[in-house]
This record gives structure tokens, sequence and C-alpha cells, in this order.
């Protein structure tokens, strides 16, 4: 029997159903027109209660996996998990919940997304990664998370998508994140030609994911890189439901 909340099991089958099989959905867009979207198995983004349907599922099986590792650390947010223990542990029990994520909810890790936090200042950043090779070649069952090594780091770790550490650190990933964002938005302006498409994408994609950083990050370091980006998304929305004619807009409007 897995582990798990007693009173979680009645929902197994209703979130087995809801998650387990592929969907076709329907919707009508802001100009009455009906569209079918083709999807895959799991769940909606951007449903108010996935969340919880998505904890309650994937619980009983990294419950399982927790237990059977305690001689490690664990806390999970969703699809975030971390897991504390010397790196031997650590990968061991990362390699095993990878297998049963696979064998009961067909889920696979995004293993190049995983990161490895190093703490201390015995090791730098190549240290760390040679140290990790060096573990992942001691088991054969290492091998399905070689290609964690791009996320090996002495300098800080990201708890839930906020990163965590001294100032530099945290100004450069913002940093770096936000670049992602403007080349996103310049993405979208080749690509939507549709006005009313184009302001959703920007104001519900491309300023959430900067929006979150800046409710979790203190102001100071993250203030220039914001600004950066408020400034093109707001020239994109302008060009865009303008066609470029607030280039001659005076300063009295």
């Amino acid at each position: 029997m897995i582990p798990c909340a007693p009173s979680l099991r009645k929902y197994w089958g209703y979130c087995h159903s809801m998650q387990g099989h592929s969907s076709t959905l329907h919707f009508t867009d802001h100009r009455g027109q009906s569209h079918h979207l083709t999807c895959s198995k799991g769940g909606q983004q951007g449903d108010g209660f996935e969340t919880v349907r998505f904890a309650v599922t994937i619980h009983p099986s990294i419950g399982c996996v927790f237990q059977r590792h305690d001689d490690c650390t664990w806390a999970a947010i969703c699809d975030d998990i971390f897991v504390v223990a010397p790196l031997q542990e650590a990968l061991a029990s990362v390699a095993k919940l990878k297998l049963i994520l696979k064998q009961d909810l067909d889920l696979d890790l995004d293993v190049p997304k995983f990161n490895c936090y190093v703490p201390g200042n015995r090791l730098d950043d190549d240290q760390a990664r040679a140290l990790f090779k060096d573990t992942l070649a001691s088991r054969q069952s290492f091998s399905d998370l070689a290609a964690i090594d791009a996320g090996v780091s002495t300098k800080g770790p990201r708890v839930a998508g906020v990163p965590i550490e001294d100032d530099e650190w945290v100004t450069k990933f913002v940093a770096e994140k936000v670049e992602a964002v403007i080349f996103d938005v310049g993405e979208i302006d080749h690509v939507l030609t549709d006005g009313m498409i184009h302001y959703h994408m920007m104001r519900f994609c491309q300023n959430t994911r900067p929006g979150f950083l800046a409710r979790n990050t203190p102001t100071p370091l993250i203030s220039d890189s914001l600004g950066s980006l408020d400034a093109v998304i707001l020239e994109s929305m302008c060009t865009k439901g303008t066609g470029g004619t607030h280039m001659d807009w005076t300063h009295e409007l």
C-alpha cells in the first residue's frame, strides 16, 4: 500500500481519470469564433483548481519515495521538489523518484531543469561539477541524471522559482530571466497579427513571469531589469495597438 493521507484515496479514481486521458477542448474567442484544441494528458494550465488536483494525484507516488529514503530531507510544492542530503543519497532518491513517477503516472521529470546546489565555500563551481560527474559515474542507476550537470552551482539555489543567495547572483539570475522574456516579446511581435490576442499574451504570459519574481525578490536587486522589460512591453503594445502611430504622439497626449 502506497502511503498517503487516507482522506485522499477516495479521490484517486477521479484524479486519474482527469489527468490520465487526452482530450479535445472547445472554446470561443473574443470574436465569437469557435475553436478546438487537441490536448495531451494532464491538467490544463490556468485552471484554478488544477494545482490541487495535481498535488493530490502525485502525492501517493512521491510520498512512497520520501518514506523509503528517510535519510533525506524532502519538501515539495506541486512540481517543485527539494531534496537536502549528501550527494550520493540525494541522487539515489531522485533517480528512484524519476522511475516511480514514470511508472505510476507517465510523468517525465525534466532533468535538464534540475538544480544541484552545493552550499558552503569549500568548492567552486568547477570543483562541484567535477564531484557531481564522479558521483554520477559511481552508479549505473544515476545515468539518467547526467543532464543535470548544467544546473550544478555553488552560488545559490532557486526555491520555487525564486533565487536565494548573495545580491550579485540574484541580480544576474533576474537579468537573465528578463532577457529571455524580452526575446519572447520580439518573437510574439513577429508572429501575432491579432491585436487582442497580442494584448492578452503580453498581459497574462509575458507579464506574469517577471511579476512573480517582483513579488518575491528584493526590489533594489531587480528594479533596473524590470524597468527595461516594462519599456519593451509598453513599446510592443503601443506599436501593435496603434500601428506605430504612437511615435508621433506629443507629450500632451
